[in-house]
């Protein structure tokens, strides 16, 4: 996830999940033939993370001039996962 944190900020490659979940959507199709059970096991969460996660931080880039409290009452769930990445980067640095 914080990978895909740091690719949308530009400060990182995309992860291998996140490159494959924009792949699929662009190309409107699974990453392995057959339907969504024939993906490997966990797959498609973690794609699904990875691009949650990297959109969220793209929106968030493009809120312009609106303050974060305004912002954060209109786009709620996109502002839960914003404060999850930031809590796991404070982790990951032991702050």
């Amino acid at each position: 996830m914080l990978e895909s944190a740091d690719a949308a900020e530009g400060v990182g490659a995309y992860p291998a999940e996140l490159e494959m979940a924009l792949l699929c959507e662009q190309w409107n199709s699974l990453p392995d033939a057959g339907g969504v059970l024939d993906q490997k096991v966990g797959l498609l969460a973690r794609m699904s993370a990875a691009l949650n996660v990297f959109r969220a931080i793209k929106n968030e880039q493009n809120r312009g001039d609106m303050k974060l409290s305004e912002w954060s009452k209109q786009h709620p769930d996109t502002y839960r996962t914003l404060v999850r990445v930031e809590k796991l980067r404070r982790k990951q640095h032991g702050s």
